[in-house]
């Protein structure tokens, strides 16, 4: 996809606001007048939902709904998530094959010992993980955390509905 949006131009990033969240939305779905044609709403009223200057227009749930399925972008979700101190980890699609379960767990294992190891690794020299560390952790642990949403998934499904 082709994205031509010029959102981010017109306001400076504030990361962590609802506003960044909208416009980062607005982007991924290639501007305000492509995400009007996924949504019911306009292209003005999209760029108020993103724009600062406009402090009490905020973007309806069912809307930021729309363009995030249509997107793949959950934005303004994972800004939700992370206004409750909240994760956002998105879960395997429910359709296709499964893996076997020693897969699933061979994979847990692996993704948990590689997070024991880094942080063994950071720690063993000084003591600490500083912020260059704790990037490569962060990444070891969503890994971590995505496998085992892929087992959960599995799990899920042999639940009645």
């Amino acid at each position: 996809m082709s994205n031509k949006s010029r959102i981010h131009s017109f306001h400076p990033e504030a990361y962590g606001d609802l506003k960044a969240a909208v416009r980062s939305l607005l982007h991924a779905a290639g501007g305000e007048a492509r995400a009007a044609e996924l949504c019911r709403v306009s292209k003005s009223t999209l760029s108020e939902y993103g724009n600062p200057r406009y402090p009490d227009r905020h973007i309806p749930v069912d809307v930021a709904l729309d363009l995030e399925r249509a997107t793949g972008d959950m934005a303004v979700t994972g800004h939700m998530a992370t206004e409750h101190n909240a994760i956002l980890l998105q879960l395997p699609p429910d359709e296709g094959g499964e893996e076997p379960w020693i897969d699933h767990l061979t994979r847990i294992g692996k993704e948990a010992g590689d997070v024991f190891h880094r942080t063994g690794e950071y720690l063993a020299d000084d003591g600490i993980i500083d912020e260059r560390e704790a990037q490569v952790l962060l990444r070891e642990l969503d890994e971590l955390l995505s496998a085992t949403a892929a087992m959960r998934a599995v799990v899920r499904r042999r639940l009645p509905e």
